[in-house]
Parts: C-alpha cells; sequence; structure tokens
C-alpha cells in the first residue's frame, strides 16, 4: 500500500499538474483567440471595401438607363443631321438647277450670234468680192 502511496503524486503535485495544464490551455485559447481577431478584423475591412465598391458600381437598370439615354440622344442628333443634310441636298440641287437655266439662256442667246470666225469670213468674202470688182474695175 505505500508503494501505491509513493507513486501516486501528492495532491499539491496534482494541483500544480491541474494548473499548468490549464494555464497553457488559457495561454493557446488565448493565442487563438487573437489570431480570429484578425482574422476577424481583416474579413471586416474586405466586407467594407466590397461595399464601398459596391457602392460606386451601377446597378443594372441605371446602367441600361444610361445607355438608351445615350442611344436616344444619338438618334436625335443623327436625324437632325440627316434633315440637315437633306436641306443643303436641296439648296444646292436648287442653285443646280438655276444654273442648268442660265447655261440653256446663254446657249439660246448664242445661237443668234455669229461666232468671231463667222464673222471675219463673212468680211473676208464681202471684203474680197469688192476687192475683186474694185480692181477688175481700175483696169
Amino acid at each position: 500500500l505505500e508503494d501505491i502511496r509513493d507513486s501516486r503524486a501528492t495532491t499539491g503535485e496534482r494541483l500544480q499538474y491541474l494548473e499548468r495544464v490549464f494555464g497553457e490551455l488559457g495561454d493557446k485559447h488565448a493565442r487563438e483567440m487573437k489570431t480570429l481577431r484578425a482574422a476577424h478584423d481583416k474579413h471586416s475591412g474586405d466586407l467594407d471595401e466590397v461595399k464601398a465598391l459596391h457602392a460606386h458600381h451601377a446597378s443594372m437598370p441605371e446602367r441600361i438607363d444610361y445607355l438608351e439615354k445615350l442611344l436616344g440622344d444619338s438618334a436625335d442628333t443623327h436625324a437632325q443631321e440627316m434633315l440637315a443634310l437633306k436641306d443643303a441636298h436641296a439648296k444646292v440641287a436648287a442653285a443646280h438647277g438655276k444654273q442648268e437655266e442660265a447655261l440653256e439662256s446663254l446657249r439660246s442667246k448664242q445661237a443668234h450670234y455669229a461666232t468671231l470666225v463667222e464673222r471675219l469670213d463673212y468680211l473676208e468674202q464681202s471684203l474680197g468680192g469688192s476687192i475683186e470688182t474694185h480692181s477688175s474695175e481700175v483696169r
């Protein structure tokens, strides 16, 4: 029996052993809690960043509204430019028509007048016949 008593730890030893084990467990628990708190703080910061990015990100309806407005403005601008081009084309066509009329008028007026070459030929014929008549009379 004494051997059993000697091999058994005393109450003080047993208490010291339990205090050491609980102390180590407490330290281990404190380290793990510190690690968990750090991870929690990091995740909390990441979540704040995601929320901030999401706040700057336009929602799908906002994006569609923007595109519709942009395309609508572009279509309106395009329609105005097309009307302006049609008006300009009509003005050019009208001016071309007036020039065509003026050219035809000049051509018709010019048809009634003899050209310079025709007039010189006429003068040469008239004078040539006179010169020949005058020289035959002088002889």
